[in-house]
């Protein structure tokens, strides 16, 4: 039993990890371009980000907008309209939206 044990615990340890480093790279900034995904059928990422004040840039994956702006004020409201607010990487937007 104490094999099973130790080999669940680096891996438990991995994964969380790996999480972390996740979240950290996809955590809004502050400042700049950030991507607004929907989370439901009904949620309308380019309509809340132009409420917020923010200029469009260009379209996401799945249906997402990426802005530019500073981080959202109200990040609750925006999470029950159904729209996750995340940083904007060059990977998964463009090249051209990062420049």
């Amino acid at each position: 039993m104490a094999s099973a044990f130790s080999y669940i615990s680096p891996l438990v340890q991995i994964v969380g990890g790996a999480a972390a480093l996740l979240a950290f790279a996809f955590a809004p900034p502050d400042r700049g371009n950030l991507l607004f995904v929907p989370l439901t059928r009904d949620a309308r990422p380019a309509q809340a980000a132009l409420a917020e004040g923010f200029a469009l840039l260009a379209r996401g994956p799945i249906g997402s907008v990426v802005v530019r702006g500073d981080h959202p004020r109200d990040m609750g409201a925006l999470l029950r309209a159904g729209i996750l607010v995340t940083a904007a990487p060059s990977a998964l937007c463009g090249a051209e939206v990062a420049a």
